[in-house]
């Protein structure tokens, strides 16, 4: 079926309840949530010790770099609807009041957006609704606005036109997806969600050397300050059942 948007939950749960909250999470919630009408699939990622510091996070926007990471792809227009909306919140009751709602930790970020665009490199040649389902090792979360809402269209424009196109030429880097926002908290924000074939301890370093290429040419960062950049955050993805992370 084809994704209309993405929900987008940046997590921090202690490391000593590592295994405990990451089964939970893997044999309880996700499975509950993915049951939902609205939901397609589900996907976590984390960041641990060695991801840590590769990114860039606004702490007051994302918390800086929350160690956790869930995608739920949506697969119905109106997901961001009161009716949409009321099915979390009963299936997020049910769960509580069977005493299954895993309660310590924060959710620095949590914000709904649209699917709009999806973008591959050459060798990739799926078609754009099959883009979200490629396999992955991790991705890198972007998350920027434009200055003011008239330049939004010159923010996408440069993305389109030049940032994407260097980011693509990045060995590691499959594909990427854009996303509007829809919920008022996060209104003005951009978001672009690129995954990487490659592990992103090993990816990052790589478009970094990119990025500095760019500066020295002029393509980065945006020409006139059209595109503020707000996060740009590593995630590996996570195995179920294997929670060996290094904190």
């Amino acid at each position: 079926m084809e994704v209309k948007g993405i929900l987008l939950a940046m997590l921090e749960i202690e490391p000593e309840d590592t295994e405990e909250y990451n089964r939970w999470y893997d044999l309880d919630h996700l499975p509950e949530h993915i049951s939902k009408r609205d939901v397609l699939t589900g996907k976590r990622y984390v960041a641990p010790r060695d991801l840590q510091g590769l990114g860039d996070g606004d702490d007051d926007a994302t918390g800086g770099h929350p160690p956790y990471l869930t995608a739920y792809y949506l697969g119905i227009d109106d997901f961001d609807s009161e009716e949409a909306a009321a099915l979390w919140t009963t299936k997020d009751r049910g769960i509580i009041k069977s005493g299954r709602f895993w309660r310590s930790g924060r959710v620095p970020f949590s914000a709904k957006f649209r699917l709009a665009a999806a973008f591959t490199r050459p060798p990739v040649l799926v078609s754009d609704e099959a883009v979200p389902y490629l396999a992955h090792r991790g991705v890198v979360v972007a998350l920027g606005r434009a200055p003011s809402p008239d330049r939004r269209d010159d923010a996408l424009r440069w993305w389109d036109r030049t940032h994407l196109v260097d980011l693509l030429a990045v060995d590691g880097v499959l594909a990427a997806l854009r996303f509007d926002a829809v919920d008022a908290p996060a209104r003005d924000l951009l978001l672009h969600l690129l995954l990487l074939e490659d592990d992103p301890t090993t990816v990052m370093p790589r478009i970094r050397g990119a990025l500095r290429y760019g500066e020295a040419t002029g393509r980065y960062p945006a020409y006139g300050g059209v595109y503020e950049s707000v996060a740009f955050l590593p995630y590996r993805s996570i195995v179920p059942l294997e929670y060996d992370f290094e904190w």
